[in-house]
């Protein structure tokens, strides 16, 4: 394809916007490139995922380098995570290419506008209860892990989770992240918060910078499929990259709760995106 200079600008602008927000929440961005590229630059679906998975990719990497510096991402789980979420993000390349996605779509976004209305109504288990008893006479074992995270601001945080399970349902998360272009990350950060009891800006953080890993195959996968439009990534990935910092620096001044009614809006979103595609698509 072939884009005007009044086009390329407009990617320019959209990786800025999607991705100062995604980064923000913990979703990448990739919730808003992708259906921005079918609804207004008419791109195919197999082309707006594998050039929205790899506009993530990239502005997930400059938002996890900032989000590290600040000291704020669970190190080891995002390896383990990222391990995880590899082999669902390669065959979701597959499956989009043979699977009738229509239904999916309808599905999938109920599932999501559901989860989204739960995130904007019920506050987390973490910022509810204070761990600290817990915590320091908690030994770890094979499945519950403890940490202690340090940021670079003086902010301390401590909590317990299900490390095998946390890490087993990434491979899902990898699926999704690669067949819908969106960074697997509007599922990860609620499911990190809500059910492993991650604090709101660690789960976010982390996130992220799972991300920036795993999204590097699903992108490979799909660049060799032929669904990345390169003349647009370049302006997408250069908005991408400075849309993160952006992103990082705001979530510096807000607090964990609002940052989850803020994701919870792009949950929403992508849902009716997604119920928009599959009725298009039926």
């Amino acid at each position: 394809m072939e884009f005007s200079l009044i086009q390329l600008f407009a990617f320019f602008f959209v990786g800025i916007l999607a991705t100062s927000y995604g980064v923000l929440v913990g979703a990448g961005g990739g919730f808003i490139i992708g259906p921005t590229l079918m609804l207004v630059f008419n791109f195919s679906p197999q082309s707006a995922v594998g050039t929205s998975i790899l506009c993530v990719s990239i502005a997930s990497l400059s938002g996890a380098l900032s989000y590290l510096r600040l000291k704020i991402v669970d190190v080891r789980s995002t390896i383990l995570f990222s391990i995880a979420a590899m082999p669902g993000a390669i065959l979701a390349v597959i499956g989009l290419e043979k699977i009738n996605s229509a239904l999916f779509n309808i599905l999938f976004g109920l599932i999501l506008a559901l989860t989204g209305l739960y995130v904007y109504w019920s506050p987390s288990k973490s910022e509810k209860k204070d761990f600290s008893d817990d915590f320091n006479n908690f030994k770890n074992s094979f499945w519950r892990k403890k940490r202690e995270i340090n940021s670079k601001s003086g902010e301390k945080y401590k909590y317990i989770f299900l490390e095998p399970i946390a890490t087993s349902i990434n491979i899902i998360f990898g699926f999704i992240s690669s067949f819908f272009g969106i960074g697997g990350g509007p599922l990860r950060t609620p499911t990190l918060v809500y059910f492993f009891n991650f604090p709101v800006k660690v789960a976010t953080a982390t996130s992220v910078a799972t991300m920036s890993i795993y999204t590097l195959f699903g992108s490979f996968a799909h660049y060799v499929n032929g669904n990345i439009e390169m003349a647009a990534v370049i302006p997408l990935g250069i908005g991408g990259v400075i849309g993160s910092q952006f992103g990082v620096i705001i979530s510096k001044r807000l607090k964990g709760r609002l940052v989850m009614k803020l994701l919870s809006f792009a949950m929403v979103a992508i849902a009716i995106s997604m119920f928009i595609e599959g009725y298009n698509n039926f």
